[in-house]
């Protein structure tokens, strides 16, 4: 009972000191600003208050697969604000994710000192987190952030045999966000599979393996099947195109991506081939068949990142790139070669070299931690101005949100520019007509969303051509100047179209 005490407590203060070291760059890094939070989080309220802002479009659109995520959020910003909720919020999700870390690196035999290296050198050394899809483990807090948080466990579950307790943690974290767990759920049934004949006995564990995973993956199926079945709406443009090829290409199009963007990839796969080779020559550790199990996961990943570049050149509708082929080998894939280098290190300085190994950690922790404590100090005035610069809210456009919150009915329709003021609608809280970074997550909902935008640009065609390479701020630019432009007939046909107050 004593050893378990201790144990647990161990387990508890390295939890606390993983958390700690995330908070400390991320909890008031633009919180609702511009990154998901600004959309998810309007979201998720409306979801769990339908009577808050029941006139907007966007807000009002299906849930999709985020129920759980929207659920629970949107009751906690409902109820203490969208400040409160991104501070707790974050906090729940980065102690999940320190959870799951503190989970993987023991399995790995990591110690303390190592592990927060390894997270340090995934979060510093590249702010992007990624290797080129901008794929993120740590920042605001969204659907995915929970899904990768349970997906570290499955992941040190599935590396020790303990499969079913795996599924059910691979369900969960698919019924938050389908495509993380969707795609993880594919990996690790590969993984599974080369393994089989070590690990499963008969053909009724594997089943009940499945099993499991379905039931606790329920809440996303629908969402799934709903998707897959429903035909696309006849239209200018295909809706796959429009998510893919418009609204993110930066996440979906490899010929949108820098032509140098193979050498990050190819940076990290050297360093995982030279710290799976360290730790293979020395592979009478405890931990080498776990360590081994997760370099082969890793290279698993990578299969879903290499089929998207093959069908990228022909995908011309972005008919199969809609499915997030690159997420997950994007961000796994300098999150495991990270740790397995620490675990390299760990095994490498032993006996009277390991002080210095520490020691060096600690100096690095210690330098990382004190440029991090001097932006947390400064970030903290932020939050009682809240909501200002921070959000892209200047002071000329929170006066004018006032306003209008005060001087106009509640059903009041309000016209913006598609692709400035975007915290408009839960700062002023009066619908709008549609913003380019808001994009639905149905086919109806994509179409809508594009010929809303394009009518706001007036006469002036804001998209790209196929096969033009537009970067997103000439795009916004291009709905900029569109909107400025509108004659006043233009703006009288959308007054008749929408019946809108505009702004």
């Amino acid at each position: 009972m004593e050893h378990n005490q201790t144990h647990w407590k161990k387990v508890s203060v390295q939890i606390v000191v993983v958390t700690a070291f995330l908070s400390l760059g991320f909890l008031l890094d633009g919180n609702m600003g511009i990154n998901n939070e600004v959309d998810i989080l309007p979201f998720a309220r409306q979801y769990a208050e339908p009577t808050w802002i029941p006139g907007d479009w966007y807000l009002n659109q299906p849930p999709g697969y985020r129920i759980p995520f929207l659920a629970l959020f949107g009751s906690m910003a409902a109820a203490w604000g969208f400040l409160a909720t991104s501070l707790i919020g974050r906090l729940l999700c980065y102690t999940l994710m320190a959870s799951g870390l503190v989970f993987l690196g023991r399995k790995l035999g990591l110690s303390l000192p190592l592990l927060l290296l390894a997270v340090g050198l995934f979060l510093y050394v590249d702010y992007r987190q990624g290797i080129v899809a901008r794929e993120w483990l740590v920042g605001g807090i969204e659907p995915k952030v929970v899904a990768y948080g349970l997906l570290l466990f499955a992941i040190g579950l599935m590396l020790t045999g303990r499969y079913r307790v795996m599924a059910l943690l691979l369900g969960l974290a698919t019924s938050f966000h389908t495509l993380v767990g969707g795609w993880a759920f594919l990996v690790i049934g590969g993984w599974l599979l080369l393994r089989r004949r070590r690990h499963f006995g008969n053909i009724r564990y594997l089943g009940s393996v499945v099993g499991i995973y379905l039931i606790a993956s329920a809440l996303s199926i629908y969402t799934v099947v709903e998707h897959l079945w429903t035909p696309s709406p006849r239209g200018a443009v295909e809706p796959s195109y429009v998510y893919v090829f418009i609204r993110s290409p930066h996440h979906l199009n490899p010929l949108d991506w820098s032509s140098q963007w193979w050498i990050k990839p190819v940076v990290y796969l050297l360093v995982l081939a030279l710290s799976v080779g360290i730790l293979w020559r020395k592979r009478q550790s405890e931990e080498h068949a776990v360590r081994m199990g997760l370099a082969e996961f890793t290279l698993l990943t990578l299969i879903p990142f290499g089929l998207g570049l093959a069908i990228a050149p022909f995908d011309a509708q972005g008919t199969f790139l809609q499915y997030y082929p690159f997420r997950l080998g994007d961000v796994m894939l300098p999150l495991t070669t990270c740790l397995l280098f620490a675990c390299a290190l760990e095994q490498s300085f032993i006996g009277k070299a390991r002080p210095i190994l520490l020691f060096v950690c600690i100096v690095l922790l210690s330098g990382a931690c004190t440029v991090q404590a001097v932006q947390f100090h400064q970030a903290l005035v932020a939050p009682s101005e809240f909501p200002s610069e921070q959000q892209e809210i200047e002071p000329e456009g929170k006066a004018i949100s006032d306003w209008i919150r005060t001087n106009t009915p509640d059903d009041a329709l309000i016209v913006t520019p598609p692709a400035e003021l975007t915290p408009f609608t839960w700062v002023a809280e009066r619908p709008t007509v549609a913003k380019f970074k808001f994009i639905p997550p149905t086919k109806v909902g994509v179409l809508d969303w594009y010929e809303r935008l394009t009518d706001l640009s007036g006469t002036l065609n804001p998209w790209p051509q196929p096969g033009e390479r537009v970067t997103f701020s000439k795009m916004e630019q291009a709905l900029i100047a569109g909107y400025n432009s509108l004659t006043t007939d233009q703006a009288q046909a959308l007054m008749n179209k929408m019946t809108l107050i505009i702004c």
